[in-house]
């Protein structure tokens, strides 16, 4: 007669063995995102951060997943003890994974400030050009004394060089200089009116990211918190971070579980 109980374990080992797996290809899958898309390192570069922080909340689920897999796989086939190996370890590496997610809310807002603060230098910095240019040629139509004279103080400028038209030279000065000043009003109306900061759209879609992040970050903390717990602790790191706020509020500390 065939040994049903034993088939059956042997399913279930299986089964254990196929969440076990399962769980570290998700982990090594999420590595590979991260590895990958970091790649080259630009540490100091603002966009390189918030795609940093961007990749590392939208691909989290997968290392999150896996997490849960290799704890589910264990529960399955708790006599394994490669596999419990396999948790200890993952246990140990998630408090490293639970503050690399809380230095990502000061990495996402330090890079979301240091966007905002370039965009803002660019523009100061073209209206400062545009300043210096549209003085150095209105210093030149003022102060030249015939059309002749003012079209060799625009071959001195800068390229590119303000030129008078043929026709120009047979105006009186008076007139070619206020037709010249009134003209220069205009394009640098028009040229400041080009420059100008970030778009409002731009300015929301930065403060929504900001907040995604922070918000995903924090929350994939406590989560890791929950399983994450250091070699001979008997709780976990958020066990022990409630027991620690529990004992500052002046309240009785509950009395935790040990962790599975």
């Amino acid at each position: 007669m065939p040994d049903y109980s034993a088939s059956r374990e042997d399913h279930i080992a299986s089964f254990g063995r196929l969440f076990a797996w399962s769980g570290g290809g998700l982990l090594l899958v999420f590595l590979g995102f991260v590895l990958v898309d970091s790649m080259p390192l630009q540490l100091l570069n603002p966009a390189w951060q918030l795609r940093f922080t961007n990749r590392m909340v939208n691909t989290s689920l997968l290392a999150l997943v896996g997490f849960l897999l290799l704890h589910l796989g264990l529960y399955i086939e708790p006599a394994n003890g490669f596999l419990r190996a396999q948790v200890a370890t993952a246990r140990q590496w998630a408090i490293v994974v639970v503050f690399a997610f809380l230095l990502l809310v000061p990495l996402q807002g330090f890079a979301t400030w240091r966007v905002l603060s370039q965009a803002q230098g660019n523009e100061a910095m073209q209206r400062n050009v545009l300043g210096e240019r549209v003085t150095m040629i209105r210093q030149a139509i003022e102060a030249a004394t015939s059309p002749e004279d003012l079209q060799a103080r625009f071959s001195r400028l800068r390229a590119p060089r303000p030129e008078l038209p043929a026709a120009a030279l047979s105006l009186p000065l008076g007139e070619l200089k206020r037709s010249l000043l009134d003209e220069l009003q205009r394009t640098e109306t028009r040229a400041n009116n080009r420059i100008g900061g970030p778009a409002p759209t731009d300015l929301w879609a930065l403060g929504q990211g900001a907040a995604r992040v922070s918000i995903a970050a924090l929350g994939f903390a406590v989560a890791f918190a929950a399983g994450a717990q250091r070699p001979g602790a008997s709780l976990t790191l958020l066990q022990q971070l409630s027991r620690q706020v529990d004992i500052l509020l002046g309240r009785r500390p509950k009395p935790n579980r040990r962790a599975p």
